[in-house]
């Protein structure tokens, strides 16, 4: 799966260069987008904060959060090491490292960790197959996270014979399901977009409770809930 992964990132990238197409996007509007979808996580966060980038490729999601958000501090993960090193040269002040979150014991933890556009090219793997590292990375980025994690997924409910073989169409019930059993009851399902895409926002019970901390919430918030 990982080779084959490198393999096409790296033949988009020799194509197209610094481009959000070298990263399977349709175009730089589209690719704001989903940025700006995955952010409303932490609009309303008043303090600096930490955003760690799953799959950070070329670091465009950390040139958005500088103009939008000048709050946060952005860091990323990648397993193609040319990506990180053109991050690092990109980003000097920030931190990139070469791994992968699933195979790695990653002992960091960041206010919220945000993955866009990885799940959604599956290439040559079996569909069971990339759903089981769904929800492999699902579960290791909810464990990194402080506050919340956020990602988008294509829609299963695409057009009959508009299918691709290469695309990973994630049913959004199934997600939310796993979510909400394996993770975090506080799904927050966005398909407001334009896109054929949907986001999905996590957010931890406590980060939660800080918005509902009257007396009358606690039956909602039990000490063990998000443990």
């Amino acid at each position: 799966m990982r080779d084959e992964q490198e393999q096409h990132y790296l033949e988009l990238f020799n194509k197209h260069g610094d481009d959000p197409q070298a990263l399977s996007y349709r175009d730089g509007p589209t690719q704001i987008e989903r940025f700006h979808r995955l952010s409303l996580a932490f609009a309303d966060m008043k303090e600096p904060f930490s955003v760690h980038e799953v799959g950070c490729g070329l670091g465009h999601y950390g040139d958005y959060l500088k103009r939008h958000h000048p709050l946060a501090t952005y860091s990323g993960s990648d397993i193609i090491e040319t990506f990180v090193d053109h991050c690092r040269e990109r980003f000097p002040d920030d931190t990139f490292h070469h791994r992968d979150l699933v195979a790695d014991n990653v002992a960091e933890r960041y206010d919220w960790v945000m993955l866009s556009g990885l799940f959604n090219l599956k290439l040559a793997q079996p569909r069971d197959v990339w759903q089981d590292f769904v929800w492999q990375m699902l579960t290791e980025m909810y464990r990194l996270c402080r506050h919340g994690i956020g990602c988008n997924f294509v829609t299963s409910y695409v057009d009959e014979g508009r299918e691709r073989s290469e695309i990973f169409y994630q049913d959004p019930r199934t997600l939310i399901d796993f979510a909400t059993r394996h993770l975090s009851r506080h799904v927050e399902y966005d398909g407001a977009g334009p896109l054929y895409d949907y986001t999905v926002r996590i957010y931890r019970p406590e980060h939660i409770r800080r918005d509902y901390a009257d007396a009358a919430f606690d039956h909602y918030f039990p000490a063990t809930d998000g443990s």
